[in-house]
């Protein structure tokens, strides 16, 4: 999505500021996007295509006014409820296709905790939220942890499920980022991905992360054909 081309605001690829000009005070009502199996955190992007009309009216409203989105996930697939806690994204990019549905980015901003969803009229929905628990988001740092846990943990993991990895890149990007990126994008199940999401703070993240990988890669290696024997 790298080459989506500049245009107008609403219609276009959009370029916004860094995370360092974000504004400190966020607004305590926000649309949400629930949305199975995915998670966004702080520092983190998050590509979105969206068609469904609800969704487009969503983003429509939000590029009039602060730009703003709440990712969260229902409890289950086939259940509208949601969980309390998600992630608040700024859209960074934006481009309306020729069918009309948008092309989006999310930049990951701060926790959330729902306090009460809203009565709307808008098709989508919308909540009242507190980032009280949540204010040191995007400005952590993981206190003494060595980067080649996390890389072996990870290597393992990829090496289990076959996956091709530029390992240069990865060893590239600061650790309490890569921790994030890996929470969100790993093949974690949506249960686990809330857990990584809720972590009380990037400590608890690393811990939780290092063993999901560390899970997975001892169930690929005991039962690599997928079946219990």
């Amino acid at each position: 999505m790298t080459n989506w081309k500049q245009d107008s605001k609403m219609d276009s690829f959009k370029q916004k500021r860094n995370v360092s000009d974000m504004p400190k005070n966020f607004p305590q009502t926000i649309p949400v996007f629930p949305l199975y199996g995915c998670i966004l955190l702080p520092k983190t992007i998050l590509p979105l295509n969206i068609f469904e009309p609800r969704y487009r009216q969503m983003v429509e409203h939000a590029m009039e006014s602060e730009e703003m989105i709440g990712m969260i996930q229902p409890l289950s697939e086939t259940d509208e409820n949601i969980h309390q806690i998600g992630c608040l994204g700024k859209i960074d990019h934006c481009q309306k296709q020729s069918e009309g549905n948008y092309l989006i980015r999310l930049q990951g901003e701060i926790r959330f905790e729902i306090l009460k969803e809203l009565e709307v009229e808008t098709l989508y929905r919308q909540v009242e939220v507190d980032y009280q628990r949540y204010e040191n988001d995007g400005s952590e740092t993981i206190e003494e942890r060595d980067m080649t846990a996390l890389l072996n943990a990870f290597k393992s993991y990829a090496s289990s499920k076959q996956l091709q990895v530029e390992w240069d890149k990865i060893e590239s990007i600061p650790l309490n980022l890569l921790v994030n990126i890996l929470s969100m994008n790993l093949d974690f199940n949506p249960i686990e991905k809330q857990a990584l999401l809720e972590a009380d703070d990037l400590n608890q993240r690393w811990d939780n992360l290092i063993a999901l990988m560390q899970m997975a890669s001892l169930e690929e290696v005991s039962n690599p054909s997928g079946f219990i024997n």
